[in-house]
């Protein structure tokens, strides 16, 4: 990245950030120990009373001949007076509260400082540098502000994009969410994005700002797979974003619910799925061998081999002559036999079958066969993922039971396998796609990502199932162009792996204690200073007044990070002000 203003603007621009820098408010300068990964700052006496931590600052110096602009964040502030640490001054103190002019007069307040990102200023352009030496002592600290940031990144306006204040401040920090093609405003390859904080630490709300954020790029698709269905009701109830995406942005929402889903068949699926429901424990079927049989021969049925009824295509496998058809031969000795074999469980089943309400059977059948069943709209899970590389796609598949037809049986498990295929699909498409030399420019969201992918092992196959398809993507579809935002409320259950693979990291509030803090901590690298910044946030749902939701960030989300350190800020009030800041 090189940030360098073009034509007559270039001096203009240059002269400008000298003189604003110059107008800015000193509250301090450089002190005594300081190193490139953490500077001392003596605050002034004019600025102690200034609420300083998590503010932006900025110095200029000179490094290799070239003049030079650091900006960073103050993540603590300390204060010390040496007379009172006296034992004997102490005493006295403690009887008369004061001791004039020791106490006060004679504090010293400290600052600790990371540098986020540097400008070098050279040859009428502006260009990220790094922090490669550590100025003089008594180096001025100045209040970084949006004037002279506009300025640092005057031709990039149009790039810029606000999800938040700068942490303790009123002016917006500037990022960007950059789409993963090689064009304009694009950064050539996918990235996997992660977004973190217990709940109500406004993390699905930052979500929903980020992916309107990369609405704004016409060739760049998005997939929500909405376990909960909170994405679905908020792209398609709030009338101001739905205003912005369609008239704005010029998108269409697609928001697919299980009334337009049709499954694509396969006997694998519909035993797992037969298998999701008490279908098998009510006939006394435990063995998965067994279930495996019981609807293979299901199937050879259905499709009437060697006799002369008519076949009956999986489509129609929910109407009760289907099921009428499987029924009575369940309990026959030829039917068994093939499913079976040994003398005690087929007994078992027989005397189960007996004792069973076939309309209580057919229910169930009709509930997972209805799964393949044609309904008008509906669309092929193949189909749909077919167009994976159509730019601008915006699709939500909601899968909660919010909008679930009367006739399917819909759980958690069976809500499980539905998210394997839709997950097999896209990367079968990704793969095709790469094969055929083009790339994606596409980004599949995932809620509740802990669940699905969690670091222990799981007793459930589905979720081991899962996790390893999770796995292999956020290893392999990056060269595709195809990136993952996971949103979790943990840190540590998330598996290893997938954290390995994000560029992006976004924390809310809650994960500053016990394994989430170590997690967190190994993530950002044992960055002390930033890990205290971050457990001094307040409780969004503790707030007297307008709640406001904290956060920190660690990535290429911003022109001011570019050097890895931790971002802190806190999120615009949504929708109103986030579509104000930005539309």
């Amino acid at each position: 990245m090189v940030i360098e203003p073009s034509g007559e603007n270039k001096v203009k621009i240059l002269t400008n950030i000298k003189e604003i820098f110059d107008q800015e408010e000193n509250i301090g300068v450089i002190g005594s120990p300081s190193s490139t990964n953490e500077l001392a700052v003596d605050i002034l006496g004019t600025a102690v009373n200034k609420g300083l931590v998590g503010k932006f600052s900025i110095f200029n110096y000179y490094q290799d001949g070239k003049e030079h602009y650091a900006l960073g964040q103050i993540t603590e502030i300390m204060m010390q007076n040496i007379w009172t640490q006296d034992p004997t001054m102490r005493g006295i103190i403690r009887q008369r509260g004061r001791v004039d002019p020791i106490t006060e007069k004679q504090d010293i307040h400290m600052a600790k400082m990371i540098i986020s990102s540097v400008f070098s200023v050279h040859d009428n352009s502006v260009q990220p540098s790094l922090f490669g030496t550590v100025p003089s002592t008594g180096t001025r600290i100045k209040l970084f502000d949006d004037k002279i940031m506009n300025a640092l990144l005057a031709d990039y306006q149009d790039e810029l994009f606000y999800l938040g204040k700068t942490y303790g401040t009123d002016f917006n920090l500037p990022m960007w969410l950059k789409h993963f093609g090689p064009e304009k405003h694009g950064v050539g390859e996918a990235y996997h994005i992660g977004i973190f904080g217990k709940t109500g630490s406004g993390k699905s709300v930052l979500a929903k700002m980020m992916i309107t954020g990369y609405l704004r790029h016409k060739g760049m698709s998005i997939y929500i797979l909405d376990p909960q269905g909170e994405f679905s009701i908020e792209f398609s109830s709030n009338p101001d974003l739905k205003a912005i995406i369609k008239e704005n942005l010029k998108r269409d929402i697609k928001i697919l619910t299980l009334q337009n889903i049709q499954f694509n068949y396969s006997e694998i699926l519909f035993t797992r799925l037969l298998s999701a429901t008490n279908f098998f424990d009510k006939l006394s079927i435990w063995f998965n061998d067994h279930k495996v049989r019981f609807v293979n021969e299901f199937v050879s049925i259905l499709k009437a081999n060697g006799t002369l009824d008519e076949e009956i295509k999986h489509w129609n496998y929910y109407k009760r002559v289907a099921f009428n058809r499987i029924w009575k031969q369940i309990p026959t000795e030829a039917f068994l036999k093939k499913t079976i074999g040994t003398k005690s469980p087929k007994e078992r089943v027989k005397s189960s079958w007996h004792n069973l309400d076939a309309n209580e059977m057919f229910s169930i059948w009709n509930g997972i066969t209805s799964l393949f069943k044609y309904r008008e709209k509906s669309i092929l899970l193949s189909e749909l993922f077919k167009n994976i590389s159509k730019k601008g796609a915006l699709v939500i598949i909601d899968l909660s039971s919010r909008e679930k037809p009367k006739d399917i049986i819909w759980n958690e498990k069976i809500q499980l396998i539905a998210i394997k295929q839709m997950l097999i699909k896209i990367n079968e498409q990704a793969a095709e796609r790469f094969k055929e030399g083009g790339k994606l420019n596409s980004l599949v969201v995932i809620d509740e990502a802990h669940r699905l992918a969690p670091r222990e092992k799981s007793d459930d196959e589905d979720i081991e199932s899962l996790k390893s398809i999770f796995i292999d993507a956020v290893r392999t579809t990056r060269k595709y162009g195809l990136g993952w935002m996971f949103i979790s409320q943990t840190l540590s259950s998330l598996h290893r792996e997938i954290l390995n693979q994000i560029r992006i990291f976004i924390f809310g509030f809650g994960l500053a204690w016990g394994i989430e803090r170590q997690a967190l901590w190994e993530i950002i690298g044992g960055a002390t200073e930033a890990i205290k910044l971050y457990q001094n946030f307040n409780d969004p749902q503790s707030s007297l007044g307008k709640r406001e939701y904290p956060f920190m960030a660690i990535g290429p989300i911003s022109p001011l990070s570019f050097s890895g350190t931790p971002l802190f800020f806190t999120a615009l009030n949504y929708p109103n002000e986030f579509l104000k800041e930005n539309f």
